[in-house]
């Protein structure tokens, strides 16, 4: 449903180094969790139960899609294991589309049982109508259910690839395996199936996921097996076949983005109980980054530490007390900051975006720093922006702040 009709752009700053203050709210209902895209001037706004579209220069609404009869998107469970994953936008066949995955839930007449089926979905950005809509088959002996979470995990070229979590169809267990598609937006048909892997990321080609046996387990961070036999895994986009594969047998896995290509595994190897250890790989093989010492990389991948990649060639990681920066081409640490740094607070990091980062200070509001150098650019007093271009930054509480400089 169209809602809004669009004024013309403001002016762009790439990157923006002043905001506007007071800012502009979202016109999204306060209790929903939501998962964010900003494009030019507007955002997408994934909710539990729908899609919609939003004017961040006057935060109204100008579209929304949902089901008639319900459906679940999966933000409430991927806000549960800490997974939040923004709504794709992608360019195909001379229109821009908004992708996502849903469950639907039919329920059952008479003697009839109910049923739940998955799906990834197309949405036109210009209007908010639905373009198409591709049926994910489910694996024999499998079901979804709520806690199934579907996920567009990206796009490459013609392929999106999708996930989501399985459960015994007699419902003996809880989630125990996932299931992964490579979907073509051409033909809008499953290219291929890779039954008991569930995907975390896509870069290069390659989709990076756990394998897992059978009796697999999710809990609120990771997966886990009580006599291992995970498996840290790359496959081909094209195919699904295994490009390749972490030849240790674990016990406990979890995957988290980091950017440009670049991950971080969280393992647990031979209890499922023994302290995690933390690794930051390559998703073209699996491997520690080319360039990159185990020290150099210890600094990029440890417990709590929250990441950025400005869309450029900067990723910079932080914890509280610490940050540092990675050139995400060569690999080699850019620069580092922490609480011994006689004459330098260290900021909480926000986000990165065309070669700043935005942080703030206790006490002294937000703060620019050069993603190269690791020098103060600004200061600036609009919230705590989450998302950045060259329109405005949107903070965790929807927020629009516009970019004025």
């Amino acid at each position: 449903m169209r809602e809004e009709a669009s004024a013309s752009p403001p002016k762009a700053y790439d990157p923006p180094l002043r905001f506007g203050e007071g800012g502009v709210r979202l016109a999204v209902e306060d209790d929903d969790r939501t998962e964010v895209a900003l494009r030019g001037t507007t955002a997408y706004v994934l909710t539990e139960t729908g899609l919609a579209a939003y004017d961040i220069r006057g935060g109204g609404r100008k579209w929304t899609f949902s089901e008639p009869h319900g459906m679940s998107t999966g933000v409430e469970e991927r806000a549960r294991v800490w997974e939040t994953t923004a709504p794709t936008v992608t360019e195909q066949g001379g229109r821009t589309l908004v992708l996502f995955a849903l469950q639907k839930d039919q329920q059952g007449e008479g003697t009839a049982k109910d049923v739940s089926t998955s799906h990834l979905r197309a949405v036109d950005a210009a209007d908010g109508k639905e373009a198409w809509t591709a049926t994910l088959p489910t694996p024999k002996g499998m079901s979804v259910g709520y806690s199934s979470s579907p996920t567009v995990v990206g796009v490459e070229g013609d392929t999106a690839v999708v996930t989501l979590r399985t459960a015994p169809e007699d419902g003996s267990d809880g989630v125990s395996s996932a299931v992964t598609y490579g979907v073509n937006l051409a033909t809008r048909h499953v290219d291929w199936q890779a039954d008991g892997f569930g995907a975390r990321m896509l870069y290069g080609g390659v989709v990076v996921g756990a394998q897992l046996p059978e009796g697999a387990e999710i809990d609120s961070e990771r997966w886990f097996a009580d006599e291992g036999g995970i498996a840290l895994t790359g496959r081909s986009v094209k195919d699904g076949a295994v490009s390749w594969k972490d030849p240790r047998d674990l016990f406990g896995l979890k995957i988290e983005t980091v950017g440009a290509g670049l991950f971080s595994a969280r393992i647990n190897l031979e209890f499922k109980e023994n302290p995690p250890g933390h690794e930051l790989l390559d998703s073209a093989a699996g491997k520690r980054p080319a360039g990159m010492t185990a020290d150099s990389a210890a600094a990029f991948s440890f417990a709590g530490r929250s990441c950025a990649y400005d869309e450029r060639s900067v990723i910079v990681c932080g914890v509280d007390g610490e940050l540092a920066a990675l050139d995400a081409r060569t690999h080699k640490v850019l620069w580092t900051l922490d609480e011994d740094d006689p004459a330098r607070e260290v900021p909480s990091l926000y986000t990165a975006w065309h070669g700043v980062v935005y942080g703030g200070v206790p006490g002294r509001g937000g703060v620019l720093l050069d993603a190269t150098t690791g020098k103060d650019r600004a200061t600036f007093d609009a919230g705590r922006p989450a998302v950045v271009n060259e329109y405005g930054g949107l903070d965790t509480g929807l927020t629009v702040y516009p970019a004025t400089g």
